[in-house]
């Protein structure tokens, strides 16, 4: 796939010197390069992404059987999409890392249950659509970041109560796993009507 000087424009956020976060709409991407097929789309664009910011036009992603992409190199990336984007997050310290994008969608009051905890549903009480989402994406996030198959939801990542800001914020979360509390620093931004919520790659 070429990179023309019309080519699909790729977001670019500099979290930090090691952590990368980049966007893409997939319907641009789809039109511009003529392809159909949504699993298609997603695949080719997020190899798009990979080999355009690491300028590598051979690099392949590669993916582990629990379906975590991960490349031949000390890079860590994670990948999501809903709908409209694609997001890819690139680590360069060789930190695992996740990345979550969710479109806002009142369908996730409906499985809120099976994802949160009592104490978090009690904080959740009156909040808006958006919180649920970004509690969603965040363990999401969390999950993809330690590739642990069968972490519960709802019993072992706990998110620390925050105050919702349209201009994004930090959150805290807590897993706990082998009978040991560990703690996760991640972000979420708001992206009109998008969720997304990044881990950082610091060592805590």
């Amino acid at each position: 796939m070429k990179f023309e000087e019309n080519s699909p424009k790729i977001e670019i956020f500099s979290l930090s010197e090691q952590l990368q976060l980049t966007l893409l709409n997939l319907n641009e991407f789809a039109e511009h390069h003529k392809l159909t097929g949504k699993r298609s789309i997603e695949k080719q664009a997020a190899l798009y992404v990979v080999r355009a910011i690491l300028k590598d036009k051979h690099i392949e992603i590669l993916y582990k059987e629990s379906g975590k992409p991960y490349l031949a190199s000390d890079i860590k990336i994670s990948i999501s999409h809903s709908y409209d984007w694609l997001t890819v997050l690139f680590s360069f310290n060789g930190i695992d890392i996740g990345v979550d994008v969710e479109k806002v969608r009142d369908k996730i009051l409906n499985i809120k249950e099976k994802f949160l905890s009592k104490e978090e549903l009690q904080h959740l009480k009156d909040a808006l659509v958006e919180k649920y989402t970004i509690y969603w994406g965040a363990k999401e996030t969390i999950y993809k970041t330690l590739d642990i198959a069968g972490l519960n939801f709802a019993e072992q990542i706990f998110i620390e109560d925050f105050t919702y800001t349209h201009r994004g914020g930090k959150i805290c979360a807590l897993v706990n796993e082998l009978g040991s509390e560990k703690k996760h620093t991640l972000h979420y931004k708001v992206l009109d009507n998008y969720i997304l919520v990044y881990t950082d790659n610091k060592i805590e």
